[in-house]
Order: C-alpha cells, then structure tokens, then sequence
C-alpha cells in the first residue's frame, strides 16, 4: 500500500494521471548572457575524475524512491508541483502563465549554466555502471555524460530562492524542497552527493544573478499574485501524504 500511494503520488505530482497536463510555456530565453554564464561557470573547480565512489541515498522501490522519481521533471509548469504541499496549494489547476515563464526564463539560466560547468568535469555518473538501478529514463548519452554538477540540484536550489521571493511566509520549507530536488538526482543514481552540493551552489549564484536583471522584478511580481491566488483557491495536492511520508525517512534528512 505504501508503495502504491507513493507511485501515485509521483504521478499525480506529474500531472499525468488525475489532472491534464498544463500547457507547456512558450520558449523564452533566460534573463543572463553567455558572457554572464561563463563567467559563474569558470569560478567552481571540478572534482577529480578518479574521486571514488560516494555512499547513494535511498533504495530503489521505497518512497523516497517513488519522490525521486517525481522529481526528475524540472519543467514548468510541472516542476511548480513540487511545491505545492509547502505551499497548501494546487498550482497546476489553473493555468500560472507568469509563473510559469519566470520559471522557464530561470530553467534556462540554470541548465546553461549546468551545461558550461560540465564542459569542464569528465567524472562519472553513478548511471554509467549499466548495472545500477536508475528511476528514470536514460540513454548512453546521458549515463555517460558529467555527473558534476547535478543539474537537479542547480534547478532545484534555483526554484527553492525563487518561491521563497514568491512566498516568503514559506521560505525555509521552499528552499528545502528546492534541496531534496536536488538529493533526489543522488537517489535516481544520476548524480553523486557531493555533485548535488556542487549544483546547489551554483543554483544560488545563478538565482542571485538572474534576479539582479532589470526584467526580473516585473516577472516575479506578476508570478507573485498568481501564487497568492492559487493559495487563496483551497486546493490541495492528494500526493502531499505520500511526500511527507517520503521525506520522514532518513535517507531525506540534510
């Protein structure tokens, strides 16, 4: 039973079961230049290739399992789910269009930046060994491709400051989420513990730049009274037991 509440959560989380899928935002661009990205790049210095293996969190099948799982979904207007149960709100039931472009426009700061980092790391993944259980889809190319940072882990820490701006009532919770999004790529296999410490510093630069951008403050504030107005609906996510049931486990305390 818990494992199957777990797994519908996931899917619920993921807008794929009970609810349909929000529409996906238009393409926007992020709020930093490439100059700005390589230069935030060039600051972290990356691991030793040859670094041995770290201890992985969590155990395929359990909860926290099933969250991972979850978690690998870092799009908007899905990835905003995953705030939901901090936030005592649904935000997929309606369509969030500013919320979900100031989502996008920072996604897209925090993946260019993930990719230019690893540009210049050729560790291993955990995934590489073909033995090893993954919770998500995943080709040669991606298993073989730099563990450091853990993209997860730049997002999640990324979304965590932006919905603590959003809802600053919620910030400690929030920027907690934004961690376990993190951790959760060390519990799907795809990245090692200490890539994710890596991804979430680089998430809090790429925040703190982009947020310094002369769009931003108009974007966050649009996205602002979205939120307020989901909050405001009474909606609740029905995967929220199954997440506090997830994080209770000790593989979820940082």
């Amino acid at each position: 039973m818990i494992r199957a509440a777990a797994a519908l959560a996931a899917c619920v989380t993921l807008a794929g079961c009970a609810t349909a899928r929000p529409a996906q935002p238009e393409p926007v661009s992020g709020y930093l230049s490439q100059d700005a990205i390589e230069a935030l790049a060039a600051l972290p210095v990356p691991p030793d290739a040859d670094a041995p293996p770290e201890a992985l969190p969590g155990q395929p099948g359990t909860d926290r399992w099933w969250l991972a799982t979850a978690h690998a979904e870092l799009r908007p207007p899905w990835a905003a789910q995953h705030f939901d149960c901090v936030l005592g709100t649904r935000l997929a039931a309606s369509p969030r269009p500013a919320l979900s472009r100031l989502m996008a426009r920072v996604l897209v700061d925090a993946d260019s930046l993930t990719r230019a980092m690893m540009a210049r790391s050729d560790r291993k993944r955990p995934a590489a060994n073909p033995d090893l259980d993954i919770c998500q889809r995943a080709d040669d190319a991606t298993r073989t491709s730099p563990s450091w940072p853990a993209s997860g882990g730049v997002a999640g820490a990324a979304y965590g400051e932006l919905f603590a701006a959003l809802a600053p009532g919620q910030a400690d919770g929030v920027r907690h989420m934004g961690r376990e999004i993190g951790v959760s790529r060390a519990v799907c296999r795809m990245n090692w513990p200490s890539d994710v410490d890596a991804g979430a510093q680089a998430g809090l630069a790429i925040y703190d730049a982009a947020s310094r951008s002369p769009e931003f403050a108009a974007d966050l504030e649009a996205a602002r009274v979205e939120v307020a107005a989901a909050r405001a609906e009474g909606l609740t996510n029905p995967s929220c037991a199954a997440e506090r049931r997830a994080l209770a486990t000790p593989d979820a305390v940082r």
